[in-house]
């Protein structure tokens, strides 16, 4: 079993994982499964099993994190809310999962399952930031009122199609 906290900094970056593709303003991530990125750049790119994921920071939070807009570029879809930059975690072949907020706001943050090869996302309804991955699924726990959730499969999340 592995656990994350998602408030948790990376003690380095992994930078053999970046490219620039622009000197200042765009970097280019492949994330690994399972293993949480944290985005403090302008703008990113992040590949992951054959698709990308666009992100182009729009506010920094008061606690400093970037908070970014995000898209879709392989289907050309936008998504309807916007991402935190920090502890992106990616799973299966398929799903981000992301804190997220409304646009143009900066709360309340919930986490969102998003399908980036099918262009689809499920809201979690909470703000999950300590996750346990396990053989059998994920553990998914909010660290400030302990409310939890197990995922085995996705298969009984609302989708809503982009």
């Amino acid at each position: 079993m592995r656990q994350i906290d998602m408030h948790d900094k990376p003690a380095n970056k992994i930078e053999n994982k970046t490219e620039e593709r622009d000197v200042d303003t765009e970097k280019f991530y492949v994330a690994e499964e399972g293993v949480p990125l944290y985005i403090c750049d302008q703008n990113a790119v992040i590949a992951y099993y054959g698709s990308e994921i666009e992100l182009n920071r729009t506010i920094v939070s008061s606690r400093g994190d970037g908070i970014y807009s995000a898209r879709l570029p392989l289907l050309d879809v936008t998504l309807p809310f916007w991402v935190y930059g920090r502890g992106l975690l990616f799973l299966d072949a398929y799903y981000l999962l992301a804190e997220t907020v409304n646009n143009n706001t900066w709360s309340p943050i919930t986490s969102v399952m998003i399908d980036i090869h099918r262009g689809k996302y499920a809201g979690l309804e909470h703000r999950y930031s300590r996750i346990s991955v396990e053989e059998k699924g994920i553990e998914l726990k909010n660290g400030h009122d302990g409310h939890s959730l197990r995922l085995q499969d996705v298969h009984g999340l609302k989708w809503i199609r982009l």
